[in-house]
């Protein structure tokens, strides 16, 4: 007899833990897009650069050795952080999905007016968060382009690089510019959408727009 009132408290000691596991991936949630947007600021920055390394071959002609080299290493160091980029995303998809199979395995245990409210609140979020995905994938080919152009230029001055070669590559060097600035503001635009999410989501909700 005196198991019984045992037994029926152990769904009520479960259920704090439940609630702090579902806080805790909450919280991961929003600490991997402050990370995304953390690295799609230093992407736009490496880019940004690269870009002007490779402008400085054209206006150091004469010598256009050094800024080449400059190109070189910042064209390295873009590639790397592009990468880390793509790989907090990719794992920031299964945070997400998890966050919000959380939330509809919630929304069973609610009623009434809660339950409508948080139901609104996370159709909301998943919106979001799924037309935010397919922006950043065709982000993430817009990138690929825009290195493999900047790589292109690079190859191509590894193999002449003088006064004449630079001028006659200036049409392709003038297309990879402006694909990498293409790229630039699609990163801006994706990081606010980011964020947009995260203040959706988070528990420290910014109040002011940047």
């Amino acid at each position: 007899m005196k198991l019984t009132p045992l037994l029926c408290l152990i769904p009520l000691l479960s259920l704090p833990l439940h609630a702090q596991e579902t806080a805790e991936k909450a919280r991961e949630m929003t600490t991997n897009l402050e990370k995304i947007e953390a690295l799609i600021d230093k992407t736009v920055k490496e880019l940004k650069e690269a870009v002007d390394q490779l402008n400085r071959i054209a206006t150091e002609s004469d010598k256009p050795r050094d800024a080449f080299e400059d190109f070189t290493d910042q064209l390295k160091d873009y590639k790397d952080v592009q990468a880390t980029l793509a790989d907090r995303i990719d794992h920031f998809r299964s945070v997400a999905d998890t966050r919000f199979a959380d939330w509809e395995k919630d929304l069973v245990k609610m009623q009434g007016d809660l339950k409508s409210i948080s139901q609104t609140r996370m159709d909301k979020a998943k919106k979001e968060y799924t037309d935010m995905d397919k922006k950043v994938r065709t982000i993430g080919a817009k990138l690929t382009k825009a290195v493999d152009k900047l790589q292109e230029v690079q190859t191509y001055f590894t193999t002449e690089l003088n006064a004449a070669s630079i001028q006659a590559a200036s049409k392709v060097t003038d297309t990879a510019k402006k694909s990498a600035d293409e790229v630039i503001q699609a990163l801006q635009d994706m990081k606010a959408d980011y964020k947009q999410l995260r203040n959706d989501t988070s528990e420290n909700t910014s109040k002011s727009k940047e």
